[in-house]
């Protein structure tokens, strides 16, 4: 038997050295945002805002928390299956390890090594086609950022939030930025090409000034390639794409439902449309910081700055919250971690490949 090609850019013994340095980096990451509370926790003021925390806390509502929030795993490994070829379903079980694998990929090597691997592993594990197989992958990575940016605009333009006073700009300005960024998102899934030949046009035309045509150059190449994705995705029609949008909205249910219970866990009365708001623009702002090292941080930076700005949470509890956030991203990195060396294992590969 022919051994399947692997996408352009991906390795699996890359892989397996990237499991050794994400889950070290996770750790670490983890490690130093408890060593900041840790010492925070020792100060006077700290002292007393982390025992006032502790005697509000529910242990098991902060479980059930987490729970809820892992579900959407599942949900984006249905997303995923959505958009694949016809005649392709994988059980949802084996999917979702392989998303939990890309998900630590992604988090050792910045840029898209995860959807590659991911890709190759469907290919491989359940014989889907390699191309078919990352750009469906690519495609519901955008959809999911399309309808949480929408979300996150819609939910701004339409309800009242807890703003404290002084943070109705910075608010108001991440709610703008994630419509337009739905907006063009959307736009690009309808038309890809018309994007693909504007971004060609706009990189021929850019001064040669510094390091800018190389900037553009790369952007161009990346916006070429999400257009022949979503081209080819176009043709599964109508019902794949309101599948993964139905898939893509349950997920994000799960997990602000998850972070409404880790609120109500810590004694609080969640302003939910505040929360859901926070949840979204964070998850749509996750494509600003998605090539870039150590982008976790400022996700988690930008979540809890948005728990307190959105969400009208005192800054112990959105703390405490950013972390459980953090917490359960971390324990199912260790899953990924397990699920990359089964898959390469199960393709076959050695280490002297």
């Amino acid at each position: 038997m022919t051994e399947p090609a692997l996408p352009e850019g991906f390795d699996p013994e890359r892989a397996r050295r990237a499991v050794r340095s994400g889950l070290l980096s996770a750790g670490l990451a983890v490690g130093s945002v408890l060593l900041v509370v840790l010492g925070l926790s020792r100060t006077d003021v700290g002292a007393a805002a982390t025992a006032d925390l502790v005697s509000r806390m529910s242990v098991v509502s902060l479980l059930t928390a987490a729970g809820l929030m892992s579900l959407a795993f599942v949900a984006m490994a249905l997303r995923w299956r959505a958009l694949m070829p016809p005649g392709h379903h994988p059980p949802a079980p084996g999917l979702t390890a392989i998303i939990l694998a890309g998900l630590l990929l992604n988090y050792a090597v910045p840029g898209p090594f995860g959807e590659l691997g991911a890709a190759w592993f469907a290919h491989r594990r359940y014989g889907v086609p390699l191309g078919g197989s990352l750009a469906s992958g690519v495609t519901a990575r955008l959809v999911g950022l399309a309808t949480s940016a929408l979300l996150a605009a819609v939910i701004w333009g339409s309800l009242d939030l807890p703003v404290p006073d002084g943070y109705d700009a910075i608010v108001g300005a991440a709610a703008g930025v994630s419509g337009l960024g739905g907006v063009a998102l959307a736009a690009m899934a309808s038309r890809p090409r018309a994007w693909k030949a504007l971004a060609a046009t706009l990189a021929r035309h850019t001064p040669d000034l510094g390091p800018i045509p190389r900037v553009a150059a790369r952007v161009e190449s990346g916006v070429s390639s999400l257009a022949d994705a979503l081209a080819e995705v176009l043709q599964r029609g109508a019902t794949a794409w309101a599948r993964a949008v139905m898939w893509s909205m349950a997920g994000h249910a799960c997990v602000t439902t998850g972070i409404i219970v880790a609120v109500i866990g810590l004694g609080r009365t969640p302003d939910v449309a505040g929360l859901a708001f926070t949840y979204a623009t964070t998850t749509a702002g996750a494509v600003a910081l998605f090539a870039l090292p150590g982008s976790q941080l400022g996700w988690d930076a930008l979540f809890g700055a948005l728990l307190v700005g959105s969400a009208g949470l005192p800054f112990p509890d959105a703390v405490a919250v950013a972390l459980l956030v953090r917490l359960q991203q971390v324990a199912f990195m260790v899953v990924g971690g397990g699920a990359v060396a089964w898959l390469v294992r199960d393709a076959g590969v050695r280490a002297t490949r």
